[in-house]
């Protein structure tokens, strides 16, 4: 029984392989990238991929974000150089509504900070408070990856 459900999984992954078109994967030369400012000028980014189950983008900040929400999304990050700290969980200073299901404010409140360093990854639950923080004079330049739960 074990064979013949292994059987199956794996021929099920190899039609559904073999169905797709080359059109559905995407390659972004670093060449063709072209980044550029962010919304509210917090950093400067460029979109990857946007899909409607998962977005995907390069960032580079020079300064703190905002703090943010997702309700529907949630954030694989991966940072590429630099350094920054990213405060976790607590609670949204001075809250607004951005867009639906989506919450930015001045700062976080009772969160953990956590140090970042090249070639971190970090997993962000949705509804998890989260904010980016950069010393002066520094940077931090991170992969973002966006997936629906």
């Amino acid at each position: 029984m074990r064979r013949i459900f292994a059987s199956v999984l794996i021929g099920g992954a190899v039609l559904a392989t073999a169905a797709m078109a080359a059109d559905d994967y995407v390659v972004m030369p670093k060449s063709t990238r072209v980044f550029s400012p962010g919304a509210g000028g917090y950093a400067t980014q460029q979109s990857l991929l946007n899909h409607k189950n998962s977005q995907a983008s390069s960032t580079i900040r020079e300064k703190d974000g905002q703090a943010e929400v997702h309700a529907g999304w949630e954030d694989h990050m991966f940072i590429l150089a630099g350094e920054g700290r990213l405060v976790l969980g607590g609670t949204v200073e001075k809250p607004s509504t951005t867009a639906p299901g989506e919450i930015r404010g001045e700062s976080i409140k009772g969160g953990k900070t956590i140090v970042l360093h090249p070639e971190d990854y970090i997993f962000i639950p949705v509804n998890t408070p989260h904010q980016m923080l950069v010393a002066p004079g520094k940077s931090v330049r991170y992969a973002v990856v966006k997936t629906h739960p």
